[in-house]
């Protein structure tokens, strides 16, 4: 008979986030405005002649905005701009023709379609509805209430849980071999990284005990540092927010059902990126302070 032959193995999980920087940003490339425009075939238009207040009247769905159409020299429609629709939705008088509210087309209304969802959503609270070019056509419209739709719930989640990576490298920057990030942590929260590690043993697994660290448990290492020089009541308040994005990401809640609660998103995208970029570059240099008492 022959002997089984050792499995090699390491002796520890890798520390290091398996989705790098590069990798992240592959990921949200794939995750196009195409996915979450409404093509052209099915958009509703008015003509740029058209009386507004006939416009206001077919528009039974309540749809914030519309695309405006003219006539080509070859006698084909195309598109040439936007009307918001919701100040009139609102009970604003209605008068003259859709010529006069037009918003023509411009940087801030359009964007292509291979551009990432992340490229839209970090301005959507602001230019809430664009026209989607590819080539030299326009190929659809994206606005601010698609921020629902799920390849949008993916981008969110990928950037979410970048940022909670981008967490756990800084700590390890920071604390190096050492797992002195422990110590400002609750002893409740320690006492359940100290129940998984066992589990791990038990399984015959090493792993690096940050792994058994939660979102908040990141929050707070980061923030207790002695070397973390910025805001700390500014940084809980938006981690908040991002933690409370992803939990409702996670269970499939609804999270942008209204404009305003949609226009948040948009806000909350902004400052993790933000975050990210400062977690990235804090303590690159290898300079670590002395530890808080």
């Amino acid at each position: 008979m022959y002997e089984d032959a050792p499995v090699a193995r390491p002796d520890r999980w890798s520390a290091r986030s398996a989705a790098g920087p590069d990798l992240m940003k592959a990921l949200q490339g794939r995750l196009s405005v195409a996915l979450i425009a409404t093509p052209r075939q099915t958009l509703h238009t008015c003509r740029i002649d058209e009386q507004l207040a006939d416009v206001i009247a077919r528009n039974q769905v309540g749809f914030d905005y519309f695309p405006v159409t003219d006539s080509a020299p070859q006698g084909q429609e195309r598109i040439v701009g936007l009307i918001e629709l919701v100040p009139f939705l609102r009970g604003n008088s209605v008068c003259g023709i859709v010529r006069d509210h037009l918003l023509p087309l411009s940087e801030d209304n359009v964007i292509g379609a291979d551009a990432g969802i992340l490229t839209f959503v970090r301005t959507a609270d602001r230019h809430r509805c664009r026209l989607v070019i590819s080539g030299s056509q326009v190929s659809g419209l994206v606005s601010l209430s698609d921020l629902q739709q799920l390849p949008v719930r993916a981008a969110l989640f990928a950037l979410i849980t970048q940022l909670e990576m981008t967490m756990a490298d800084a700590i390890r920057r920071e604390s190096g071999s050492t797992d002195r990030w422990k110590d400002r942590l609750s002893d409740s929260r320690k006492e359940n990284i100290d129940r998984q590690r066992k589990d791990a043993v038990a399984d015959d697994n090493l792993i690096d005990d940050l792994l058994f660290t939660q979102f908040c448990d990141k929050i707070t290492i980061v923030r207790k540092s002695p070397a973390f020089e910025v805001s700390k009541s500014q940084f809980d308040a938006e981690m908040a927010q991002a933690q409370k994005l992803r939990d409702n990401l996670a269970h499939a809640n609804d999270y942008a059902a209204t404009r305003d609660a949609a226009a948040k998103v948009c806000a909350i995208v902004r400052n993790v990126e933000e975050w990210m970029k400062h977690l990235n570059g804090w303590l690159s240099d290898g300079s670590v302070k002395g530890e808080a008492t």
